[in-house]
């Protein structure tokens, strides 16, 4: 099965590399910005936008991580900020799309802000659905040698974890990457 090449940025250096190189390459991209940040500007076929900030969605069954959400939230609403977290849906709509790109050459380009978060969680994501269950380490093991510095947004791969019912295997091969 052919699947598309990956390639994981932030945001300055998407821009940079569309402008420097053909973009006939790109056949899709995946732009996750937060309400204050940006999206490339491409023109491709097949592109999917998402707006959400690097913002923690906590495990509920972590109660530190949700007195820490709790605490970040209060000092937003101080500072007169408001972060737009992932739902469960922004990872539907990543999974959906990767299935649309499977059996397909050319690059997909995931972006997000700097390019270690969000991006490197949709790229997981993508790799997930083309390779399918029993590959979630190799998965992670693609996208770290893709961006080394990735740390993808846990609260992402959770969802995608519940939707495509691996149990745990995404958010557990993860942990130990």
């Amino acid at each position: 099965m052919e699947q598309p090449d990956l390639l994981i940025l932030g945001y300055s250096e998407a821009a940079m590399f569309l402008k420097s190189v053909a973009t006939n390459s790109i056949s899709a991209i995946i732009s996750i910005h937060g309400p204050r940040e940006f999206g490339v500007e491409c023109d491709v076929k097949r592109r999917l936008d998402l707006s959400f900030d690097d913002a923690d969605v906590p495990n509920a069954n972590d109660s530190l991580a949700i007195q820490s959400a709790i605490a970040r939230q209060r000092w937003n609403q101080r500072n007169g900020l408001s972060e737009v977290v992932p739902e469960l849906t922004d990872a539907q709509r990543i999974i959906d799309f990767a299935r649309t790109l499977e059996n397909e050459g050319g690059t997909l380009l995931c972006h997000c802000g700097a390019g270690i978060s969000r991006a490197s969680a949709a790229a997981f994501i993508c790799l997930a659905v083309w390779e399918g269950e029993g590959y979630e380490s190799q998965c992670i093991t693609e996208v770290r040698r893709l961006r080394p510095n990735a740390q993808p947004h846990e609260g992402l791969v959770r969802f995608a974890d519940q939707l495509l019912a691996r149990n745990g295997k995404l958010t557990c091969a993860l942990k130990l990457a």
